[in-house]
């Protein structure tokens, strides 16, 4: 029982550190200037991204981590 509890407490801080993240990464659509830089996966699938609807999902993750260094 007591690891049912660990793993569910685990995967529930998972979740929420993956919206967070999200949430965060966000703020690249804002950011037009950081595209060339940071939009790594949508720059490989697209020629070119002309709006924030082109950045892929992935990218939004990666942003998170390295806006914040």
């Amino acid at each position: 029982m007591k690891y049912i509890i660990q793993y569910l407490s685990a995967l529930i801080l998972f979740i929420f550190s993956t919206f967070a993240a999200w949430y965060e990464g966000s703020a690249i659509r804002e950011n037009p200037w950081e595209w060339k830089y940071t939009a790594f996966f949508s720059n490989i699938n697209n020629a070119w991204i002309i709006d924030g609807s082109d950045i892929s999902q992935l990218d939004h993750f990666i942003y998170a981590v390295f806006c914040k260094i």
